[in-house]
């Protein structure tokens, strides 16, 4: 089997070009996402009156609306952006949750809240369905499994990032103001993001200034060729009927599995190693540590998926690594040390599984269908973070502990690993 990837000067030049920009705002995008997470370790619900034995179960409500709202446009963003260019959507998206996520640090009440939390899973909709679309538009089969590691690489490393700056402000200001202003901060950064999408991303490879004209025509040629191949192996009429492809659903279930495990571990793991005894700042800074062995984890994983081609098993054993270490976490929750290391382990898995998982449909699907399958598997898969972190929030509310909350992520992981051997047109 030849070694796939960045061999040739026009995909060496596609890699430099876009995917640092792409990283970068992935980065910018996840903080504002979980930055939450971060808030709630501080106490944010109980500056703003809520009593502490309800402040769990609604940080877990408010952080869930994210995911309903996420869910409504995805579809039909993603052909958006399929005929109008990245450019123009994303820099409305940023625009918008960017000032939403600073209207956020000046927040008085619980509604207010909701209403924010709703209006940003809008807001950030169209982005990573839209950049998985985009790095199918960009990225031959073959190098898509390591532009998709390198792209979702951003989630352990936002998480890194963000642990660092929440610690910073909780030390220097206190808890509040400490968290207002990590939601200002963050919010600034996502306005400014603007400017970097408008002048270094390019919608269409047609459009590559920065290709010659003869590694724009090679590099299409390749890219009609394999479009051909997928439609030999599927045939979809329209994008509608590709919505109903039976391994679209199957796709977006396992998704859904895999996404309630992450964001329930990524919105409560402060919490959860702050309930070891620790301060908010200390918990946010030993939050870095899982996401800095997950990020180095995952680009090793896809780029060995690139090589060996069989996805369907790479992910299975991830979403199986994921399981087993949330379970034993879970179980030595008590030892707060080997639960720490397990956790760590489950990390691995949890964010690993997503570059591997999305060169899956699109190795089947392409245009318009591609467009807006993955916008249907990203918004019915992302309604797990919604179930994700009302779980955990729930249970510990019940339990006073977040034992049976972790059981449950281990269970989801599993669940995922079986379902997906199920996916009959992948590798």
């Amino acid at each position: 089997m030849s070694r796939p990837s960045f061999k040739t000067l026009s995909s060496s030049k596609r890699a430099i070009r876009l995917l640092p920009v792409l990283f970068y705002l992935y980065i910018v995008n996840f903080l504002d996402r979980v930055n939450i997470s971060y808030a709630i370790s501080a106490g944010m619900f109980r500056d703003l009156g809520v009593p502490k034995d309800s402040a769990d179960l609604i940080a877990s409500v408010a952080s869930s609306l994210f995911f309903v709202a996420y869910a409504i446009p995805q579809v039909f963003s993603n052909l958006g952006i399929n005929r109008l260019g990245v450019r123009r959507v994303f820099s409305i998206a940023f625009g918008a949750w960017g000032i939403i996520t600073i209207l956020t640090g000046f927040v008085q009440s619980v509604p207010e809240i909701y209403a924010l939390r709703f209006a940003l899973g809008l807001a950030e909709s169209p982005f990573y369905a839209g950049v998985i679309f985009y790095l199918s538009v960009w990225f031959l089969k073959d190098e898509r499994g390591f532009a998709n590691s390198l792209f979702n690489a951003a989630i352990p490393v936002s998480g890194i990032i963000g642990g660092l700056i929440a610690g910073s402000f909780f030390s220097i200001y206190g808890d509040d103001p400490g968290w207002r202003y990590l939601f200002i901060f963050e919010g600034v950064l996502a306005l400014i993001s603007i400017a970097i999408i408008w002048f270094l991303l390019t919608d269409f490879p047609k459009e590559a200034k920065w290709l010659t004209q003869g590694e724009k025509e090679e590099f299409i040629h390749k890219m009609n060729v394999e479009m051909e191949e997928k439609r030999k192996l599927v045939r979809h009429a329209s994008w509608t009927k590709a919505l109903r492809d039976r391994d679209v659903l199957m796709l977006a279930l396992v998704y859904f599995l895999g996404v309630t495990s992450l964001y329930g571990y990524t919105i409560w793991l402060p919490s959860i190693i702050k309930s070891f005894g620790v301060s908010a700042s200390t918990a946010s800074y030993l939050s870095v540590i899982p996401y800095v062995i997950a990020s180095i984890s995952l680009i090793f994983i896809s780029r060995y998926s690139d090589v060996v081609g069989v996805r369907k098993l790479i992910a299975l054993s991830i979403f199986l690594i994921a399981g087993i270490g949330l379970a034993i976490s879970a179980a030595t929750l008590s030892s707060p040390a080997l639960s720490f290391l397990f956790f760590t382990i489950a990390a691995i898995g949890i964010y690993s599984f997503i570059p591997v998982f999305w060169t899956i449909p699109t190795e089947f699907l392409s245009e318009d269908s591609a467009a807006a399958s993955i916008g249907l598997i990203n918004a019915l898969g992302n309604l797990g973070g919604i179930a994700g972190p009302i779980i955990v929030g729930y249970l510990e509310s019940l339990t006073g502990v977040f034992t049976s909350g972790v059981y449950s992520l281990a269970l989801f992981d599993v669940l995922a690993a079986i379902i997906v051997l199920t996916i009959r047109k992948s590798r």
